[in-house]
């Protein structure tokens, strides 16, 4: 399996386990998201040059074999930011595949906005 799609799957875990929590408004996609979709749209030839990205989780990995998963999220209101980013850590964690179980990964969750 190549990092590309070990990325993919990562960020497709940690964006299902994310939303699933309650308080989770949607996943904030950024400026790179947006321009990538609205890329993807215009020009099916070239779709394959946007990657298979999800939207609101970036996924990264150092030098080593750890991986890091960024998560940019917007919370319902009348939910504490507190509760939110460590129930939906726990459950990204969670929810990983199998074979990352070796590697150290990290979750870094960001509020953007609350609606």
């Amino acid at each position: 399996m190549t990092a590309d799609t070990r990325r993919d799957r990562l960020a497709e875990a940690a964006a299902e386990a994310a939303r699933g929590v309650p308080g989770v408004a949607f996943l904030r996609p950024g400026v790179a998201d947006l321009l990538r979709t609205r890329i993807a749209g215009r020009t099916p030839l070239r779709s394959h040059l946007t990657g298979n990205r999800t939207s609101g989780v970036r996924v990264s990995r150092d030098e080593g074999d750890g991986w890091h998963l960024d998560i940019r999220l917007v919370l319902r209101s009348g939910h504490r930011a507190l509760d939110v980013t460590r129930l939906v850590q726990k459950a990204v964690l969670a929810a990983l595949p199998d074979e990352q179980e070796e590697q150290a990964v990290s979750v870094r969750i960001t509020v953007t906005g609350v609606v």
